[in-house]
């Protein structure tokens, strides 16, 4: 009851700071939301309330974690707007107070290469950056009678130049979720809070600190159609952005192998969609999201599963493809 008690005063602390104004339009480590799993982008993150033995599960919903004994992966992702990204997990059982669950820890880098500095009229000034962002997280699940809590704490890291007077800007983050399953395999239900926290060290010496994280609340929901289909939905309100609107399916042909395929868009988009189909003065919105589509496939080896990701970006800005290999032991 105590630790139940606790995870209830986190969560209205952790989600009040998401509905503060200040620093509004500024959210910061923005790059920590697009370090994921090629399972979940491939259903472009509607599986939230899905359970699953995907390290990428976690991320998105940290009361999805589940697994027995230890559990490990990596995660690779390179693309027109994705290139030299990737994250490592390790996972093993955890006890606390009585209770029985399951911890995570995740790396992910971002490794941008070298950036060519250039002068007020465009011209190179021989100077050059090597902007690195990383972030360590430790996430946490346990299972209680009536569903499942998880939380994470994560410190980010970003070093954009090594001009004079820069610095590495830090920050502090936390998510929340918790999943319901009434007893059913055929339908779940998800609530989260993503990436709360904020900046607690600016990008230059003596600089404004204190900006938001890009913060989210969002709720999700599965439905297992027949024994192979899957259907996956969630909805979710980022801080300074338009609401979100998820669709997801999971298809498995056999034990070992699943096919995925997701797309996400703008509620606002979707509403205009629906209008310019019955008038004929509306006009239908082109995209409202960078992702046209994704589809991806999961593929099963003993201990080990293999997942791969393609995404299509709108308006000819290329793809970007992700790969994962994890297993347990």
């Amino acid at each position: 009851m105590r630790i139940a008690t606790l995870y209830l005063l986190l969560f209205f602390v952790f989600s009040h700071a998401y509905f503060g104004k200040e620093n509004e339009g500024l959210a910061v480590f923005g790059w920590a939301t697009l370090l994921q799993s090629p399972r979940t982008v491939a259903l472009e993150g509607a599986g939230s309330a899905y359970p699953s033995q995907d390290f990428g599960a976690a991320l998105m919903n940290p009361a999805l974690l589940q697994g027995d004994g230890f559990g490990a992966g990596i995660s690779w992702q390179s693309g027109d707007l994705a290139n030299n990204q990737g994250i490592a997990v390790f996972s093993h059982p955890l006890s606390m107070s009585g209770v029985e669950g399951r911890m995570q820890h995740t790396y992910g880098v971002v490794d941008n290469g070298e950036v060519l500095h250039l002068d007020e009229e465009g011209y190179p000034t021989g100077v050059t950056s090597h902007p690195v962002a990383q972030y360590y997280a430790i996430t946490a699940a346990f299972p209680l009678k009536h569903f499942t809590f998880g939380i994470t704490g994560r410190y980010l890291w970003e070093r954009l130049s090594e001009v004079d007077n820069a610095q590495i800007g830090m920050g502090l983050a936390m998510d929340w979720g918790i999943l319901w399953n009434p007893g059913s395999a055929r339908y779940g239900f998800g609530l989260m809070g993503r990436h709360l926290g904020s900046q607690i060290r600016p990008y230059v010496k003596n600089g404004v600190n204190g900006y938001a994280l890009a913060s989210e609340l969002a709720a999700s929901v599965f439905w297992r159609s027949n024994l192979n289909l899957t259907w996956l939905f969630e909805c979710s309100a980022p801080r300074y952005s338009p609401a979100l609107g998820k669709l997801g399916l999971e298809y498995r042909f056999s034990e070992p192998v699943s096919i995925r395929a997701g797309m996400q868009r703008e509620l606002i988009d979707v509403a205009r969609y629906a209008r310019s189909v019955f008038d004929s003065d509306e006009e239908a919105p082109k995209a409202g999201y960078y992702r046209l589509f994704s589809l991806g496939a999961g593929c099963k080896f003993w201990n080990l599963i293999l997942d791969y990701s393609y995404s299509m970006l709108i308006e000819g800005m290329g793809s970007e493809h992700r790969i994962a290999l994890s297993g347990s032991f």
